[in-house]
């Protein structure tokens, strides 16, 4: 009997362990990953897009408005469709004009995309891209 209950705990906590480990490594995963073009509201996204001519941060990498930092964020595949991000946290130090980037957070009521307080991420420029262009400083 005692050997069935410690058999019976065994199998419950590696069952629970299974599933905590599913749900941590899913997480990331359940948002979306969307462009500026394919934004709706009421649902969280991973926006990726590049930054648009115009941004600017103070020497501190802090944002110059009250509001934090905000910057328009081009869709890469339609030119035309483009949102206003509004973004807190830190900066990175390649975040600049022309830059690919992703963030995470979800469009308001006014059509702009409050991003989470420091989900800004950078990509790099593909070194292994078949087009010159793709690797110029932007």
């Amino acid at each position: 009997m005692r050997s069935r209950m410690r058999f019976i705990v065994a199998i419950s906590l590696a069952v629970v362990l299974g599933g905590w480990l599913a749900y941590t490594s899913l997480g990331g995963t359940m948002e979306t990953y969307a462009g500026p073009g394919e934004l709706a509201t009421e649902t969280t996204y991973r926006l990726n897009g590049t930054v648009a001519p115009g941004v600017s941060k103070d020497p501190a990498g802090q944002a110059q408005t009250d509001e934090g930092l905000v910057f328009t964020l081009r869709d890469k595949e339609t030119p035309g469709k483009t949102v206003e991000v509004v973004y807190h946290g830190s900066v990175p130090d390649q975040f600049k004009a022309n830059r690919e980037i992703v963030v995470t957070g979800a469009l308001d009521a006014q059509g702009r995309f409050i991003a989470r307080e420091d989900s800004l991420v950078t990509l790099c420029p593909s070194k292994f891209s078949d087009r010159p262009d793709d690797s110029a400083p932007g």
